[in-house]
C-alpha cells in the first residue's frame, strides 16, 4: 500500500506549513520541500517507493513542471496550473500584480509578505528572514508558468480541493477535472487539517 507523500509548499511559506495537517498523517512516511524562501533550499530524493506527490497553492504549479518518477498521484490544495490571467484564462490574477509585487519585494520583503500572508487568512510571523531572491524567483515562477497541459496528462490521477472563498480566482477555479471544494479560504492545510488529511487518507486509500 502506498503510504509515502512528497509535499511542495507554497510560496512565502515554509515546511512548517503542512505540520498540522501531517499530525493527522502519523503513519505516513514524508518527504517535505523547502523552497528557500526563509533559509537554505532543501529538495529531499523523491521517496523509493510509490508515492503521491502533495502540493499547496504554488506548489501545485511546481509540481506539475517536475518529473516525477514513481509517483502514483497528485494531491493539490488550493492549487492552479497556471496563476496569471489570460484571454483563455480569465481567472487569473493580472500579470500586473505579479509584476509590482517583484519590484516592491526588492524595497521591502517583509512588507510584501505580510500582505501576502494576510490576504491569505494568516497573521502568524514570518517563519525567518526572507531570502529575497529566492522569492522573487517564486514570482517569476508564478508570472510566467502554463501547466495545463501537464496537468491534463495526470488526467483522474489528479486530484484536488480549493475553498470557496479563496481570494486568488486560479485557486478557487482549481482544474479541468472534477475536484471538491469546501468551506474556507487559500490555506486549507493549515485552516481544515483535518479534513485535508481526510482527502489524502483517501486517494491513498484508493491505491490499494
Amino acid at each position: 500500500m502506498t503510504r509515502a507523500l512528497y509535499l511542495v509548499h507554497g510560496w512565502g511559506f515554509d515546511p512548517s506549513f503542512w505540520t498540522p495537517m501531517l499530525a493527522h498523517l502519523p503513519d505516513v512516511s514524508t518527504q517535505v520541500v523547502d523552497c528557500g524562501y526563509f533559509g537554505s533550499e532543501h529538495r529531499p530524493a523523491l521517496p523509493d517507493t510509490p508515492y503521491l506527490a502533495v502540493g499547496h497553492s504554488a506548489g501545485s504549479l511546481a509540481l506539475l513542471g517536475q518529473d516525477l518518477p514513481g509517483c502514483e498521484g497528485l494531491v493539490f490544495f488550493n492549487g492552479f496550473p497556471r496563476f496569471t490571467a489570460a484571454p483563455d484564462f480569465p481567472d487569473g490574477t493580472p500579470e500586473r500584480v505579479l509584476t509590482r509585487m517583484r519590484a516592491r519585494l526588492k524595497r521591502d520583503s517583509a512588507a510584501v509578505l505580510h500582505d501576502f500572508r494576510a490576504l491569505c487568512g494568516t497573521d502568524a510571523p514570518l517563519p525567518g528572514t526572507p531570502d529575497v531572491d529566492a522569492l522573487d524567483r517564486g514570482l517569476e515562477a508564478l508570472q510566467t508558468l502554463d501547466h495545463r497541459p501537464q496537468a491534463a496528462n495526470w488526467n483522474d490521477r489528479l486530484h484536488w480541493m480549493t475553498g470557496t472563498d479563496d481570494p486568488f480566482g486560479a485557486a478557487k477555479a482549481g482544474f479541468a477535472i472534477p475536484g471538491e471544494k469546501v468551506e474556507g479560504g487559500h490555506l486549507l492545510p493549515l485552516t481544515q487539517p483535518k479534513i485535508c488529511a481526510a482527502f489524502i487518507r483517501r486517494r491513498l486509500d484508493d491505491l490499494r
